[in-house]
């Protein structure tokens, strides 16, 4: 800044003066009007075509500045000083066509013949502004791209995740930075990784940010503009404020992660200050840019966790179904001969009670496998065309009666819900094990409702992952306990339960979850502590000509063969003995091997063979439904019957439009006999 003039200076002395000076020079007197200026001051604010004289000075400033201008002058010539403005910080000035424009001032207070006058000395400093822009973005873009490449491509998710903060705060100059993130399948936010931030000042802004919802009421809906300090005062935060006040930072800027589709928060980015920071729009844009890195790597980790827990549910699957296979067929055995040995034995009370009991303990290892098997997605199912009306009216009729009057059942579903496509039975154990499981979590009491609507998927993004098309929802919420995040991660796994010993199998979740996503649908479920749980599932809608196909099944009462001649094929030597005792001791003629190439050896020869009744699972080689197609292709129009423990993978059976028939194992003697009887009679 040059050096002031002597205390007392003619207006002719400072003409001369600010004609020579390199910078635009202005006087103002008391009253605020330009009384002299240069032409560099006239060139610089756009008045080269007349005198900048007589104008008020504040006419040179952006209007919003002008009020708080006029106090800061009066107040400077009332107690006049040398000062420099701007340096450290930016003042506008305006010009003539209304563009504003970055200055420094520097101030002097003169005695002259007309009166004390303060001089300024006027320089632009936008290229100055430019050169330091430049230089600040060039260093932030440098810290992107460290932050980028932890982001997205570093093995190690966590440790990049922890790094990030550190960055971004000395890229900003900032004393803290926090990301606060939800879990997968939560919603509370809690601090993720930080820097600058002692334990207790952590747990405040957590505390902080969950309580106030900030995401949802800040933000908006999928609003991804980052808010600052000002913009929490003008919209009301004043409890933010506070608490960011209480842990030490007074500025705050914060960005919102959002997922993909704009409809899920995934948490927020935030930069903290213990003095003003001065958030302007490069270093909020900067902050955006570090947010849509996070988002992405979020999202990438929890694709991978969610990735990694279906993994875990289909490797369980596999081990249930391939345990399930070898448990039926032991069920299988135990269970003929019971019924064989109980057909045998002279009246006997005593023995009958205890054939009976081992019968029953056989059923409820058949039904516990049963249960694993809609888990792992492998059970046979029997869609059809289901109302949902009346099957929820009389859910709601059987709950009311068996949950007790502490608790109050709602039942919602319009008689415009269109049919549901799935297996009547399974969809209504489906509802009661949810209704159960709301029960226990309201030991004092509370609301269960049930709803079922229709609902519409325009396309694949959406939380249930399933294709476009018309489905019915089905809802079950309670206003229970809720689950915490740790047991709600484990919700869906077999066996896994939170109830004491003996109040709870831990298969009620499971079997829901398997019986939904193998008819086609898909599963939701929200839980916090202390809110209840929510679980929403999808059923797909049933067509008009699925609906016109479905037919009910004619039944038959078993009774003696007709001299029939049936070939049996099961590689497990009990299986297979259980299986030609039943069908000899009704009259049919029976021809039993174990394996599939001796089975097409007798077919292919002159052997009388009325029907094959094969297991499904026949060890190496063909397996059931490869042996029955080659077996019709030697021998058309052979009746055939599978049976199998176990329904896996491309095996052909079990759809709508399977060409054979299967029989569940284990089996009673009634049940293959009726099985056998239908398919000799319809082909």
């Amino acid at each position: 800044m040059d050096t002031p003039l002597p205390a007392s200076t003619s207006l002719a002395m400072l003409r001369t003066w600010f004609d020579i000076s390199p910078d635009a020079m202005i006087a103002v007197n008391q009253d605020g009007a330009i009384v002299l200026s240069n032409e560099q001051a006239e060139r610089m604010f756009g008045y080269e075509d007349e005198t900048l004289l007589g104008l008020p000075l504040e006419s040179l400033l952006p209007e919003p500045l002008r009020n708080a201008h006029r106090t800061h002058r009066r107040n400077f010539m009332t107690n006049p000083r040398v000062r420099p403005m701007g340096i450290g910080y930016e003042l506008m000035g305006v010009r003539r066509d209304g563009k504003s424009f970055p200055v420094e001032i520097g101030l002097s207070p003169i005695a002259t013949e007309v009166g004390d006058i303060a001089i300024a000395s006027v320089r632009d400093i936008s290229e100055t502004r430019r050169v330091r822009q430049a230089l600040a973005r060039s260093r932030r873009d440098n810290f992107l791209a460290q932050i980028g490449r932890l982001a997205l491509e570093s093995p190690d998710y966590e440790l990049a995740i922890r790094r990030i903060p550190e960055l971004v705060a000395t890229a900003l100059e900032v004393q803290a930075v926090a990301i606060l993130s939800t879990e997968w399948h939560g919603s509370d936010l809690h601090v993720r990784a930080a820097t600058g931030l002692h334990a207790d000042a952590a747990k405040t802004i957590a505390t902080v940010f969950s309580q106030a919802d900030i995401v949802r009421s800040a933000f908006g809906t999928g609003s991804r503009h980052a808010v600052t300090t000002h913009m929490l005062h003008e919209g009301g935060f004043a409890g933010i404020l506070a608490g960011l006040a209480k842990a030490g930072f007074p500025d705050v800027a914060i960005v919102p992660l959002f997922g993909r589709y704009g409809y899920e928060s995934l948490g927020v980015l935030v930069a903290l200050a213990t003095t003003e920071a001065g958030f302007d729009r490069d270093r909020l844009g900067f902050l955006q840019s570090v947010a849509n890195l996070l988002t992405a790597a979020v999202q990438r980790s929890r694709s991978e966790e969610q990735l990694a827990h279906v993994q875990r549910l289909d490797a369980i699957g596999q081990l249930t179904g391939g345990v399930a296979h070898d448990f039926n067929n032991l069920l299988t055995v135990i269970s003929g001969n019971l019924q064989l040995l109980e057909s045998r034995l002279p009246e006997n009370p005593e023995l009958s009670e205890i054939i009976g009991s081992a019968l029953r303990a056989v059923d409820r290892g058949a039904d516990l496998t049963r249960r694993l098997l809609t888990f792992a997605r492998k059970q046979p199912l029997q869609p059809r065309p289901v109302v949902p009306k009346p099957l929820l009216e009389e859910l709601g009729h059987m709950l009311r009666r068996t949950l007790g009057e502490a608790i109050t059942v709602e039942v919602e579903c319009g008689g415009d819900v269109p049919d549901v496509y799935a297996d009547a039975n399974e969809l209504d154990t489906a509802l009661v094990n949810l209704a159960l499981n709301a029960r226990d979590a309201m030991p004092r009491g509370g609301l269960l409702r049930i709803a079922a609507c229709e609902i519409a998927i325009q396309d694949a993004t959406n939380r249930w992952k399933l294709p476009p098309g018309r489905y019915v929802a089905f809802g079950v919420n309670d206003t229970g306990t809720g689950m915490t995040p740790d047991v709600l991660a484990h919700a869906l796994e077999p066996f896994f339960t939170t109830k004491g010993t003996g109040k709870g199998s831990g298969l009620g979740l499971s079997m829901v979850y398997g019986f939904v996503t193998q008819s086609g649908g898909g599963m939701s479920i929200d839980s916090r502590p202390g809110y209840g749980t929510s679980v929403d599932f999808l059923l797909p809608i049933a067509h008009a000509s699925t609906a016109r196909a479905a037919e009910t099944e004619k039944t038959h009462r078993a009774s003696p063969g007709r001299q029939r001649t049936i070939l049996v094929v099961e590689d497990e030597v009990d299986v297979r003995t259980v299986a030609a005792r039943f069908l000899g001791a009704n009259g049919y003629e029976v021809v039993a091997v174990g394996c599939a190439q001796d089975a097409l050896d007798l077919l292919a020869g002159d052997s009388a063979v009325d029907l094959l009744f094969s297991d499904l699972v026949l060890g190496s080689g063909m397996n059931g439904v490869e042996l029955a197609h080659e077996a019709r292709r030697v021998r058309p129009g052979l009746a055939v019957l599978l049976t199998s423990g176990y329904q896996g993978k491309h095996t052909g059976v079990g759809g709508p439009t399977a060409p054979f028939k299967l029989l569940r194992k284990p089996y009673k003697r009634e049940q293959l006999m009726d099985a056998v009887r239908r398919v000799l009679e319809t082909g």
